[in-house]
């Protein structure tokens, strides 16, 4: 087969070298090979399609309102008041304001320190004494635990026996120096503390008073019964009877309330 389209070609050759003329394929022939070459045409790959440009939208601002302006601020208001009380002087004070001061005002007082508060103070915690304080008090102030139990089982006795009673404690009036203010109270009819608390409150010694004559004890004018050494009590348990016998014979609780 292979010897066969070898003389084949060379048959093929020898005839185009002795003839000139071209050689035109019959008309099925070209059909054939039309055919055959739309067949094997590679038809091109599409392009690629750009995708529309993105256009961007700016979102509509929003309207922003502006803010009211500030109402103006008043001009300040300089008030010029007489007042009888002293006027204090601060540092900064200068001689120039003293002297147009003095001027102006000669009645006003110009005082270079400022007053003590102490006296504010004690009117200021006044009413902290005051609500403490009972018909009868029992005062105490460095007793041990079991000699204030003591003091605290008698103002319950006289409490429910002779009216109302307190058990106050002495220190903290002492510290504020409350005496005055502790003795004022009308309703304040007798005061009940052992003789060595009375000792050691200096403040409220200065208001003892003893008429011996009468056999009478008073802070200012508010009797005053002084209880001997607690541990007496402490020790011999009967000694108590003839304390509430004593107690039940003084004034104040006589009757009950």
């Amino acid at each position: 087969m292979r010897s066969e389209i070898l003389t084949l070609v060379e048959d093929l050759r020898g005839y185009l070298h002795t003839h000139a003329d071209p050689i035109y394929a019959s008309e099925s022939d070209c059909v054939y090979f039309r055919e055959k070459f739309r067949k094997k045409k590679v038809e091109p790959a599409p392009l690629p399609v750009a995708p529309p440009p993105v256009v961007w939208i700016e979102p509509p601002k929003l309207k922003q309102e502006t803010p009211p302006p500030p109402p103006p601020k008043p001009s300040p208001v300089v008030v010029v008041e007489e007042r009888i009380s002293p006027q204090v002087l601060t540092p900064s004070f200068s001689k120039t304001l003293q002297e147009i001061l003095a001027k102006v005002a000669p009645h006003l007082a110009i005082l270079k320190e400022i007053p003590s508060d102490v006296i504010a103070k004690k009117i200021n915690t006044r009413w902290k004494t005051k609500n403490q304080i009972a018909k009868i008090t029992v005062l105490c102030d460095q007793e041990i635990p079991e000699q204030k139990a003591l003091l605290e089982q008698i103002a319950k006795a006289l409490d429910v026996c002779f009216g109302p009673a307190a058990f106050v404690s002495a220190e903290p009036i002492e510290k504020e120096n409350q005496w005055e203010a502790f003795l004022s109270v009308s309703e304040l009819e007798l005061v009940i503390c052992c003789d060595y608390t009375l000792w050691q409150l200096p403040k409220l010694r200065t208001f003892f008073k003893e008429v011996p004559a009468k056999q009478t004890r008073m802070l200012r004018d508010k009797p005053l019964f002084l209880l001997p050494d607690l541990s007496l009590y402490l020790k011999d348990p009967l000694l108590k009877r003839s304390l509430w016998k004593a107690l039940c014979s003084l004034p104040s609780s006589s009757t009950k309330t």
